[in-house]
């Protein structure tokens, strides 16, 4: 895993968002709404910080569907816009995102 958080500079702010939606997924199980807004909040936490996860993991090997997993994962993150700390650092991370592949992009097209 330490691989997957040394190769961008947004990495860890991912690994952040990560944890942050691990946290309210365990936090929307003990609040006092009703079962159906719990199991979707729930829902909704969970696997915004799985599939983000699995991009970190995948960019590794296939940068490409990392990077799409990791947006998505973002997106979930953003979700959550009354937590104002999540979004921030959704935001981050998918402008990190485009910001390294729109530098790949540049570097490859430059090479001869």
């Amino acid at each position: 895993m330490l691989q997957a958080l040394k190769q961008a500079w947004w990495a860890p702010v991912a690994a952040l968002l990560v944890v942050g939606q691990l946290v309210l997924a365990v936090v929307t199980l003990f609040a006092d709404d009703d079962a159906d807004t719990k199991a979707v909040a729930f829902a909704i936490a969970l696997t915004g910080a799985l599939v983000l996860a699995a991009g970190l993991w995948y960019r590794l090997r296939t940068r490409g569907l990392g990077n799409a997993l990791i947006i998505v994962g973002a997106l979930f993150g953003a979700f959550w816009f009354w937590s104002l700390v999540l979004p921030v650092l959704a935001i981050i991370v998918v402008v990190g995102v485009v910001i390294s592949e729109a530098r790949t992009r540049a570097r490859t097209a430059e090479a001869p």
